[in-house]
């Protein structure tokens, strides 16, 4: 899943505008997001492409969210389509949320193995 054009756009400026506000440098801005202070750079200065982990923790450090990317469905068995759906509902657009689904989807397969 790639962000639109209009999304990274957006984004952008809305990373541009936090950070002036606040009146951040990289340095200060890379110790409250813990990503190197070069990366904070590239990121402030729009060169990104994807909301990468990195591009993530410097917008949850500026208190902005990350646009949602909606999947492409076309040729995903319809179940499973339905299964993505319901876990994309309870995901809070964190890493820390991804891994918090991950590790109760792995003890339902846990638990399911035992009963069966």
């Amino acid at each position: 899943m790639k962000p639109t054009i209009k999304q990274l756009d957006d984004l952008k400026a809305k990373i541009v505008d936090a950070r002036a506000s606040r009146g951040l440098t990289y340095a200060e801005l890379g110790r409250i997001s813990l990503v190197h202070p070069s990366q904070v750079g590239r990121i402030c200065e729009g060169r990104f492409k994807t909301f990468s982990y990195n591009v993530v923790q410097v917008c949850k450090a500026l208190e902005i969210k990350v646009p949602r990317l909606e999947p492409n469905h076309s040729g995903i068995a319809p179940e499973w389509a339905q299964a993505m759906s319901s876990m994309r509902k309870i995901w809070d657009d964190t890493p820390e949320g991804a891994q918090v689904i991950t590790r109760i989807l792995d003890a339902i397969a846990d638990l399911k193995i035992r009963t069966e």
